[in-house]
């Protein structure tokens, strides 16, 4: 059939020059019509997102979860754990993924015994090609290169004309997964819709699987004694001015501590500041228009705030230079406060323990008048594709990652998270399990990348070894259960354009760029404007027509 992508534009786009370009594989044939919005829902029959429906055999949480995005609270860890999968995925055959990982890269197959364990408990032999996160668009662009996809295949959203090669060479899993069909996968099924949403359909069709991540989103962690001690923590939304706040964290800053911590990735934790002054997540609708949150006076406000914390020294010497050390400052008490995603409440919970008290700080109140806000998480960073093949071998494969998407209290979700007992954990008096040092020097499922694979709806849950655990947990879940009534989520999500997909690393860099030169003084907060009028001309205007029209189909469906 005829087909608007041809494979030097795809392989081009994503990074490959046209020297890769020429030994790469042909992505013709499998797309549909030619044009700007051949791979967008626009005009297309939408198909249903799958069924949600929670699993039967998963245990109840303590703290409920809701649809908002509010993650469900376990206050002790299960006593008895079901089975989520009845039989064992695999036939004993070998199945490749390509996948990621933030940490170090795994020990070889024949070393690695949870690499082990897994392969017997799915009845595969996973063939894991693990890449670091940070260098992963560049070796996307070299596998497409190669000619030879694996079986599954872990794709980010950020990764530029992504959609392209999914359109053209991934299998199309409706079929499989749309409505009802969905059910057959109990653990695919039990993923809230919000994460799949959050995967956008392909021309009307759903090609990914989402791993999901909690819809909080960022969230400004803080030293609940030393924001005590400046008398600035205050529990509520709204509940502080903005100026008594910014008096406190000056209080706090001195002696070689700091009140916030600051990195480049993330440009200063913009998304957790810039929202209490009420600017839009990303995009804003009028007359069903898309338009850009940066344009809005309430987003220069929270970057003209950020300055003013910086000229104050709330932020530590060079604050630029500490990606690799934000979160350990954080931790080790050098700063009070930092930015960062719901994932990381555990591995903060456990890297501090008993060191001081874990809370989350409430928007203050803006000196703008606005109503202070709260960014919502799209619900999935990443998600799986799987490589065109036979319908028998296409449900072989979801089973894999039904498996990998199996929920807290089973005994799948045990094995892939805390590994074998007696090799990767040993149980505490409460049963909870407490790591061995294999599982800290790396033999665990971080350095394979499998949580990457799929994942189910993340829980709020720390073991017996976190002291006051419990109640960490429901003090978490208080500020997730009020947050959700100041959260604003993105309208753009689950919507498709072209530009976007292709521009979006372009244009964040211009933005976060922005962000750190005038937070650091190098630019006026005046030349803001002229960098909102550069950020839309190089494609934030084609890429709000596109979501526009693209909204506008949604609506009609």
């Amino acid at each position: 059939m005829s087909s608007g992508i041809s494979r030097r534009n795809i392989l081009r786009t994503i990074g490959i020059g046209t020297a890769l370009a020429a030994t790469g594989v042909s992505l013709t044939g499998c797309s549909s019509t030619s044009g700007p919005t051949s791979l967008g829902n626009q005009g297309k029959d939408l198909a249903p997102w799958p069924t949600f429906t929670p699993h039967p055999v998963a245990p109840a949480p303590d703290l409920p979860a809701s649809d908002k995005g509010v993650q469900p609270g376990y206050l002790t860890y299960p006593k008895k754990l079901t089975q989520s999968v009845a039989d064992k995925p695999g036939d004993g055959s070998k199945v490749t993924v390509w996948t990621i990982t933030w940490g170090a890269p795994p020990k070889p197959k024949q070393k690695h015994q949870l690499w082990q364990a897994l392969n017997r408990a799915l009845g595969v032999d996973l063939d894991l090609v693990v890449v670091p996160a940070g260098e992963s668009a560049q070796k996307f662009a070299t596998l497409v290169a190669g000619g030879s996809l694996p079986d599954i295949m872990c794709v980010s959203a950020n990764l530029p004309n992504s959609t392209e090669l999914i359109a053209a060479k991934c299998q199309d899993l409706t079929e499989f997964l749309s409505g009802d069909a969905v059910k057959k996968y109990p653990n695919l099924a039990a993923i809230p819709t919000y994460a799949w949403q959050a995967s956008s359909r392909i021309g009307g069709r759903i090609y990914r699987v989402p791993v999901e991540r909690p819809r909080i989103g960022h969230s400004l962690y803080a030293n609940q004694e030393r924001l005590k001690q400046a008398g600035i923590w205050v529990p509520e939304t709204g509940g502080i001015t903005v100026d008594d706040f910014t008096k406190g964290l000056r209080q706090i800053s001195g002696r070689r501590k700091w009140a916030m911590g600051a990195a480049g990735a993330g440009a200063f934790g913009f998304n957790t500041i810039v929202p209490a002054f009420g600017a839009p997540n990303q995009w804003y609708l009028k007359d069903g228009r898309f338009h850009t949150s940066i344009e809005t006076d309430e987003f220069k406000a929270g970057v003209e705030q950020l300055a003013a914390w910086q000229k104050a020294g709330v932020f530590r010497p060079d604050p630029l230079s500490h990606d690799a050390t934000l979160m350990t400052d954080f931790q080790t008490g050098i700063t009070a406060t930092v930015s960062n995603s719901a994932v990381t409440f555990g591995s903060n919970a456990l890297a501090i323990r008993d060191g001081f008290t874990l809370e989350t700080v409430r928007p203050f109140k803006p000196s703008n008048g606005a109503k202070p806000g709260h960014w919502f998480f799209p619900g999935a960073d990443y998600q799986t594709v799987l490589k065109k093949a036979p319908k028998a071998r296409i449900e072989l494969l979801l089973r894999v990652l039904d498996f990998m998407a199996a929920p807290f209290g089973t005994k799948e979700y045990e094995l892939i998270n805390y590994g074998v007992e007696g090799t990767h954990f040993t149980r505490a008096a409460d049963g909870s399990p407490t790591a061995t040092q294999l599982f800290l020097d790396g033999d665990n499922k971080d350095t394979l990348g499998v949580g990457f694979m799929c994942s189910p709806q993340t829980p709020l849950f720390l073991p017996a070894s976190v002291p006051g655990g419990a109640d960490m947990v429901k003090r978490r879940h208080a500020f997730e259960t009020e947050i959700v009534a100041a959260g604003s989520a993105d309208p753009s999500v689950g919507l498709l354009s072209r530009t976007w997909n292709a521009k979006l690393n372009e244009l964040q860099v211009l933005k976060e760029d922005a962000i750190k030169a005038i937070v650091m003084g190098r630019k006026p907060l005046s030349s803001w404007d002229a960098m909102v009028k550069q950020w839309k001309a190089a494609g934030g205007d084609k890429a709000a027509d596109e979501f526009s029209a693209e909204y506008a189909a949604a609506q009609k469906a």
